[in-house]
């Protein structure tokens, strides 16, 4: 009887992980995942800074905020507009809204319970991408900086990426 021996690494290169993985942990990235995997994960990993995250976690959560600032800021632009009207002197006079004012508060709620696992899944795309998380600093330098973030968090995975998963 021969015995075959499966190298170290095998499980983190040659098997597909699976969003609720314990045989690979949290730390590899999950290629492919739904929208529901991506959010699960997003928010039970939201503050872990060390491992790594797909591209497809990563932009499904990206899509997500875009959609829910969109339509948050599109709401509150109408709940605006409506209340503008004509004074009986003929001038414009606006009132502040309730409902942009909830909005607006809603949006900031969300802003700030998403802010941290957003920093957190940032720094795990680019792990996943063969970088350090510091690379997030870049999108302090106005412009640039976000557009160089842009094209990192499009980058493919990098098994050198392997080493911030936590051992």
């Amino acid at each position: 009887m021969t015995h075959l021996s499966i190298p170290r690494d095998y499980a983190s290169t040659h098997v597909q992980a699976t969003a609720d993985s314990t045989l690979l942990g949290t730390y590899t990235p999950l290629p492919g995942a739904s929208p529901a995997a991506a959010i699960r994960r997003y928010f039970r990993k939201y503050a872990v800074f060390f491992g790594r995250a797909s591209r497809s976690e990563y932009w499904w959560i990206t899509l997500l905020s875009i959609v829910v600032y969109s339509v948050g800021g599109a709401l509150a632009g109408a709940t605006q507009i409506t209340t503008a009207g004509v004074s009986h002197f003929g001038g414009v006079i606006t009132d502040v809204s309730i409902g942009a004012g909830l909005i607006g508060t809603f949006l900031l709620m969300y802003f700030l319970a998403t802010i941290l696992p957003t920093i957190s899944l940032s720094v795990r795309r680019l792990h996943d991408a063969g970088l350090s998380g510091w690379f997030l600093l870049l999108g302090l330098v106005p412009i640039l900086g976000s557009i160089t973030l842009f094209i990192l968090f499009l980058l493919s995975s990098n098994p050198a990426g392997q080493r911030f998963d936590k051992r």
